[in-house]
């Protein structure tokens, strides 16, 4: 099994704008995302790669993490890697925060176990006037 893990910023002068502008940055905007019943996956490869989300179509299992606000706004999953799982956490806030969030509850969860620690963090920093939006996602293929 892989994970791909992808981020996207958007803009727009109304919160919804901003969100479809960051799942096409993204590229999640052409799948569905079915939620994780739990936050944690069996061991995979996690990869970074919009270009291979590009050619998905249909329904997928993950989770998608998205902030959006008139200041700056921060998403980020981290992955706390064990033997035989990966245990994610998640942050956001208008702020680092977010980061500081996430790499808790991942390390939190996967507790001694924890062999690596890995994240994806996006930022979509304050512009006057429009809402910002960051996202970041996780999808098992």
């Amino acid at each position: 099994m892989k994970s791909i893990i992808t981020y996207g910023i958007g803009y727009g002068k109304s919160r919804e704008m901003a969100e479809i502008n960051a799942q096409l940055d993204a590229r999640v905007d052409k799948i569905k995302i079915k939620k994780l019943e739990k936050l944690e996956i069996p061991r995979c490869e996690l990869v970074e790669s919009k270009k291979e989300l590009e050619k998905l179509k249909g329904d997928f299992s993950g989770i998608v993490l998205q902030n959006c606000a008139k200041s700056d706004v921060f998403s980020c999953l981290a992955f706390g890697v064990t033997e035989d799982k990966v245990f994610i956490g998640k942050g956001k806030a208008a702020g680092k925060k977010a980061e500081e969030q996430a790499i808790y509850e991942a390390k939190k969860a996967a507790g001694d176990k924890l062999e690596s620690l890995q994240q994806i963090l996006a930022e979509a920093p304050y512009k006057k006037d429009q809402y910002g939006c960051a996202i970041v996602a996780l999808i098992l293929v």
